[in-house]
């Protein structure tokens, strides 16, 4: 995808590095060793990725040295060619990783005119990088000069092809969603639960805050008419709100019984009130369906992420408001994995439909491949670095 020579375009260059201000960043520590250096530099969109590919590239090559070009305030050391061309001559790296949207011209420049090898990664491109704007011909041409392009969707790949990028040397990774560790609970607790059920349908209302709560109270009796041993399990995202919410769910005609009170719940118990959030970790266990509780009002304080219930196998339904989540459900939406809902009426239908096993297998198995892939798109990106750094010798004639 490189080409030699100066494609840059000069002109747009200057104008973009003229707008720099201050003193500019620090010369970052170039760490000492023998091993092969790597120079990186991550835009803060990819701040959350970067730490699952060092991870593995450390692993694969426990002698490589990084040396990250980390942005500082207002100044990007990408953006600084006396920097970059110091950094560039003393570490010698064998190749620069750039992580996200940011295409440092700098940095670009000077790996290129080394000849040493870029690679982008968790890159997404949008409709303007196809205009004829100086910024949008700026990025086409450092595109240009990309060893390889990993792009996180479907939408990026489709626009880099259309700037004719080398199809050789670009690939959808997906992007390297957060690696969170799966919610623990008793393996005791969960049998003995799970005894008690025997067999009802349950869902699960995860974190649930005080505007929701009717909405969930209608569902279930919707779900009730449908299955007449469906059984709620609700965490209130406010422990103090047990005992009142106990009274509005006796008051709405429902049969409640309270965890904090290790009270029995056989089929005459329609909703299980549990002593807010905790033992999380059991309850998406038992549940084969959850809502994810303030993504219906928009309350991000209530909003848990939704990866803990995709890494148990339960089925996700949650509302329009994405809170501090929007890249996670946005994954989790494009991947098949969820359940949206709009209003209470809809929550009521999705709650009557997923009682088909089938139908939350697919939803579930989809979200955990999700919440889990993260991992494998940080080795595809981390092997083809490797890739760079270790050429394959061309055979003697």
């Amino acid at each position: 995808m490189a080409t030699a020579g100066s494609g840059l375009g000069q002109l747009g260059l200057w104008l973009h590095l003229r707008g720099r201000r201050g003193d500019g960043p620090a010369l970052p520590a170039i760490p000492a060793g023998t091993g092969p250096a790597l120079a990186i530099h991550t835009s803060a969109d990819a701040l959350r990725a970067e730490p699952q590919i060092l991870g593995r590239l450390s692993r694969a090559r426990p002698g490589l040295r990084l040396v990250r070009l980390s942005v500082q305030g207002p100044d990007d050391p990408g953006d600084d060619p006396a920097l970059v061309s110091q950094v560039l001559d003393r570490a010698r790296p064998r190749a620069v990783l750039l992580l996200g949207t940011d295409l440092p011209p700098a940095l670009i420049a000077a790996a290129v005119a080394r000849q040493i090898p870029v690679i982008l990664a968790e890159f997404r491109l949008t409709g303007n990088d196809l205009g004829w704007g100086l910024h949008a011909r700026m990025r086409r041409q450092l595109l240009s000069q990309m060893r390889a392009v990993m792009v996180c969707d479907a939408t990026s790949l489709d626009l880099a092809r259309r700037m004719g990028l080398g199809a050789g040397d670009l690939a959808m990774t997906g992007p390297v969603s957060e690696i969170r560790e799966p919610l623990r609970c008793s393996e005791t607790e969960r049998a003995s639960m799970a005894q008690q059920m025997n067999g009802r349908h349950a869902w699960f209302a995860a974190s649930l805050p005080p505007a929701e709560e009717q909405a969930i109270l209608s569902a279930h009796q919707a779900a009730l008419r449908r299955s007449h041993r469906a059984l709620l399990i609700i965490a209130p995202d406010d422990p103090r709100r047990i005992d009142g919410l106990a009274r509005d769910i006796e008051a709405c005609g429902l049969t409640v019984a309270r965890r904090s009170e290790d009270e029995d719940f056989g089929d005459e118990i329609q909703v299980l009130l549990t002593d807010g959030p905790t033992e999380m970790g059991l309850w998406y266990r038992l549940a084969p369906v959850s809502f994810m509780g303030g993504t219906l009002s928009g309350d991000a304080d209530a909003m848990r992420h939704p990866f803990e219930p995709a890494a148990l196998g339960s089925a996700i339904v949650h509302g329009p408001q994405a809170g501090p989540h929007a890249t996670e459900w946005q994954q989790l939406t494009g991947a098949h994995a969820v359940r949206q809902v709009r209003t209470a009426d809809d929550l009521a239908q999705a709650v009557t439909e997923l009682t088909q096993p089938e139908t939350i297998a697919t939803l579930a198995s989809n979200a955990w491949m999700v919440s889990t892939g993260g991992a494998d798109v940080a080795i595809r990106i981390a092997d083809r670095v490797i890739a760079a750094l270790d050429p394959v010798e061309s055979p003697a004639p």
